[in-house]
């Protein structure tokens, strides 16, 4: 009881503990069934005819293969034949996602266009590479009947192995038109594919350049911004303002030039346009008296808003390490979706040899192995999310040392892994439990959008509005829990509670401030949002003013298009970790205000900012001659509620 007691007291960083072990174990254990999924798979052959090439028989290439039943052409030696050609390789199946030809294994690639049967014979003889079928000769090519079949689709196209994977693909990719168009709408032609990949090849030194400037525009807005962010405030307020006042005026105006007119009102169609203009005038009235009045309320809470931005620049001076971490965020997904690709590839390659419709051979397999694919995309969901948790939980605890160290000069040497090291020790469990939970939701609206995919054109429309609107609320609970997830991973950092104890813990805390917590996630992510269109901007103004000079030569549109899209990611990864700063921030904020009341024993721990913000919140009170007023419920200690948990 008495450990329960101290829990709710929020006593911050006092003791650490392991939190919701059960499911650290079982997250291990989902990550071994991944690892055996990569196992079997190498272990069944899927490693090697990935990498090395198959036939259409079921032979591997590059090396002995053993007797399929039932399939002629197949248990060949095909040491000497170490690559993949297709007969007909720009037939491609964009429904099943394959090349619909037959492929054979063979010793070259044809280097050049072959045109003739007879370029196939001279190059077989020449080079000792048969692209025929196995059962013809090269002395055949040209007199057997079976060669229409069994030989390539002239003109054979120019073609290179590709590197590792040992394919001949055709150098050429205006062969592969029917599938660039498939994915780009706007191509219509191949000349005009060429141009533009020509001009993102001639504008790579600029790409890189101007990329490299929106990192570093990212990086310096962090710093710059909590010197900037009143101004930001207050542009956002003038503008809302204006523009609502604006709008209102002018469909009144028009209302009033309508009625006014002699000739308004003589048509039925005319008098529905003056109904109509005088709906949305009122509704606009409406909606700008309500939106003056959400103002009113919560311009106390937008200071509140300015000054976590101001903590939130001290913060990423104290621990410049958090700059950093998008990148091994990025680096770790990076890597495990390379690995979740390549193990993909191995399960598209795996199984058994089965005999197709038309007498070639697929690898498929049977049993409860078939459904390998769903566990596998199950973990492509929750170690995603799991590492994107990690991030929340390593920000968190920063942060929380951070807030809660009274002398900033006791820090540790490096907040950064000090939280690290703490997830790692005590809080994996956590983690992994907040981390299933999304993709609990994830899962079915993944699921429901492939329906609404396959179904497109197919469905009735209430059919197709019951699956938007059940797509949208798994969207909304998935943003409103991963929003508690993070608070509650903060919680966690302050007393090392379990999941649910954090989670219901912040929520309470949320629910008491929520006022406080609309504005932040109102006025805040609009900021934030500036400072991304800011970065954009500022990258496609410098993009256009370099690539301007190449007009002449090369088409600039998709590389400026290839800038500025990478310039917003950029901008999000990094302002979304001022975002993770600043709701931390407010979070720890909030337990102080709650629990502290700035008497001797029951000091604030908050930064002098956030001290100017309470006191002028109190001097407010007094002068107001409201004693306990809305926000003096919000900063009272609420000493008899602890001791009454």
């Amino acid at each position: 009881s008495s450990h329960k007691s101290s829990k709710r007291e929020w006593k911050p960083l006092e003791d650490h503990s392991c939190t919701d072990v059960p499911w650290l174990l079982l997250f291990l254990i989902f990550c071994v069934g991944m690892g055996f999924i990569c196992g079997y798979s190498i272990a069944t052959g899927a490693a090697a005819r990935l990498l090395s090439g198959y036939d259409s028989y079921g032979n591997i290439c590059g090396q002995k293969n053993a007797k399929v039943e039932g399939i002629v052409n197949s248990g060949l030696d095909l040491t000497h034949k170490k690559y993949v050609f297709f007969l007909d390789p720009c037939n491609v199946d964009l429904v099943h996602q394959k090349i619909k030809s037959l492929a054979l294994c063979v010793s070259a690639c044809p280097r050049k266009e072959l045109k003739t049967l007879a370029d196939v014979q001279k190059f077989a003889e020449t080079n000792g590479s048969t692209l025929c079928s196995y059962e013809l000769q090269p002395s055949e090519y040209t007199t057997d009947p079976r060669a229409a079949k069994l030989c390539p689709k002239y003109p054979v196209p120019e073609s290179a192995p590709i590197p590792f994977f040992h394919r001949c693909a055709p150098v050429n990719i205006s062969c592969y038109a029917k599938f660039a168009e498939a994915l780009i709408t706007f191509v219509s032609d191949s000349s005009v594919l060429h141009r533009l990949i020509s001009g993102v090849m001639t504008s790579k030194e600029i790409i890189m350049g101007l990329c490299l400037l929106s990192l570093v525009l990212s990086m310096i807005l962090m710093v710059i911004i909590r010197y900037i962010s009143r101004v930001l405030v207050w542009i956002l307020t003038i503008l809302v303002i204006l523009g609502s006042l604006g709008g209102t005026g002018v469909l009144w105006w028009l209302y009033a030039k309508q009625r006014a007119s002699d000739n308004a009102v003589e048509t039925q169609i005319a008098k529905d346009n003056l109904q109509a203009l005088l709906i949305y005038a009122i509704s606009a009235t409406v909606f700008t008296v309500i939106l003056f009045l959400i103002m009113l309320i919560m311009r106390k809470r937008v200071a509140l808003t300015i000054a976590l931005f101001h903590v939130a620049g001290k913060v990423f001076i104290h621990l410049p390490l958090l700059v950093f971490q998008p990148f091994w965020t990025f680096f770790a997904l990076i890597l495990f979706w390379a690995y979740w690709i390549t193990v993909l590839l191995f399960l598209g390659t795996t199984g058994n040899p089965v005999p197709n419709e038309e007498g070639f051979v697929e690898f498929r397999m049977v049993g409860p192995l078939k459904y390998m694919w769903w566990y596998h995309v199950v973990g492509l969901i929750w170690i995603s999310e799991f590492i994107l948790a990690c991030q929340q939980m390593t920000v968190a605890g920063a942060v929380v040392t951070y807030y809660f160290t009274r002398e900033k000069r006791n820090l540790p040497f490096t907040p950064i892994l000090a939280s690290v090291n703490r997830l790692i020790c005590y809080h994996l469990g956590t983690v992994a439990k907040g981390s299933f939970i999304i993709t609990l939701v994830k899962i079915p609206r993944m699921i429901l959008m492939y329906i609404h995919t396959q179904l497109k054109g197919k469905e009735n429309a209430c059919a197709r509005c019951m699956l938007k609107a059940c797509i949208c609320c798994l969207w909304c609970l998935e943003k409103c829990l991963t929003y508690l997830n993070q608070n509650a991973y903060t919680a966690t950092a302050i007393n090392s509670t379990n999941f649910c104890t954090s989670a219901k813990d912040a929520f309470v805390i949320l629910v008491e401030n929520a006022l406080r917590v609309a504005a932040i996630n109102t006025v805040g992510d609009f900021m934030l949002f500036l400072g991304k269109v800011l970065i954009v901007c500022s990258t496609g103004l410098a993009g256009i003013m370099l690539l301007n000079y190449q007009r002449d030569y090369t088409i600039w549109v998709l590389p400026l298009i290839i800038v500025c899209l990478f310039a917003f990611l950029v901008a999000h990864c990094f302002l979304s970790i001022y975002e993770m700063v600043v709701d931390v921030l407010f979070l720890c904020f909030a337990i102080d205000t709650k629990y502290n009341d700035g008497s001797p024993g029951r000091e604030f721990y908050m930064d002098k900012v956030l001290m100017e913000f309470v006191e002028n919140s109190r001097k407010s009170m007094k002068e107001a001659g409201r004693g306990v007023g809305a926000e003096g419920r919000e900063l009272k200690p609420m000493v008899g509620a602890v001791e009454e948990v």
